[in-house]
């Protein structure tokens, strides 16, 4: 179901690209909260809460989101032109099996060697797998970093008219960026795992092992989404421009937000 998602998706956001249709932009965002509630299932069974609340959150972005492509809202088309550049950007790195396989094979090789310069022994257990003091980890496309990259990637090109220089530097702030510190976090989540550093602390997953969850769920998902919120702060830097769209944005959505909840709050 995810792939069948996934693939749709990527055909919508292609299609937007090439035709600027809003209904085209509609699938794809319907594809993208789809496959996000698809995934819930198995986030609640790893104890996983960021995407589950995402989840919960793209309701309502995705009914304002719907309303607003309906009225052509130029600010609502060009995060949706934001969102289709990421999609069909990252797909390809996730259905497609020589791309897929070879990324992983170099977070892999690369982790290793990172891992092993901070004085650990980690074994290459399999082509995408690492194992140490009885803890194995199988890294998979979310552990890659390509989504991120992606998604910055698609804030960047997402703006209108942008400048070639600007263009090339804020690309060459992102990508090397994200990519190096999802790097560190795979090896730095092994390391926490493997030698049990949150042993000690409580166990919200009641399996008597809760460092993966405070490891990864918890401190490595937060640090990330504050870093990616970084890395808008200073692509707003090199794109002034941006600004002025996060702004727009913002507004667009808590002034819809807004008025969805007033009816509801009077009539309590």
């Amino acid at each position: 179901m995810s792939d069948l998602l996934i693939l749709c998706a990527f055909l919508s956001s292609a299609l937007f690209l090439l035709s600027r249709q809003q209904y085209a932009a509609l699938a794809g965002w319907a594809c993208i909260v789809l496959n996000l509630w698809s995934e819930v299932p198995a986030c609640l069974r790893e104890n996983n809460f960021l995407y589950p609340a995402l989840a919960l959150m793209s309701l309502p972005f995705l009914a304002i989101t719907a309303e607003r492509l309906h009225h052509k809202d130029p600010v609502v088309l060009q995060l949706s032109r934001t969102a289709a550049i990421a999609t069909v950007i990252w797909v390809p790195f996730v259905v497609v099996p020589f791309l897929r396989d070879a990324l992983i094979s170099v977070v892999v090789t690369l982790a290793l060697m990172l891992i092993t310069a901070l004085g650990h022994h980690p074994q290459r257990v399999a082509w995408d797998a690492i194992f140490e003091n009885s803890f194995s980890t199988q890294i998979i496309p979310g552990c890659t970093g390509i989504m991120a990259i992606a998604l910055m990637l698609g804030v960047i090109f997402g703006m209108k008219n942008l400048p070639l220089r600007q263009a090339f530097f804020a690309s060459l702030l992102v990508v090397p960026a994200i990519f190096l510190a999802n790097l560190l976090r795979v090896a730095v989540v092994f390391i926490a795992v493997s030698d049990t550093w949150f042993a000690g602390f409580p166990d919200p997953t009641g399996t008597g092992d809760a460092n993966f969850f405070w490891a990864h769920n918890v401190i490595a998902e937060g640090l990330a989404v504050l870093f990616l919120l970084f890395l808008v702060w200073a692509l707003v830097r090199i794109i002034p421009p941006l600004g002025v769209f996060i702004r727009a944005l913002v507004r667009v959505y808590r002034d819809r937000l807004r008025e969805l909840v007033s009816p509801a709050r009077d009539t309590l």
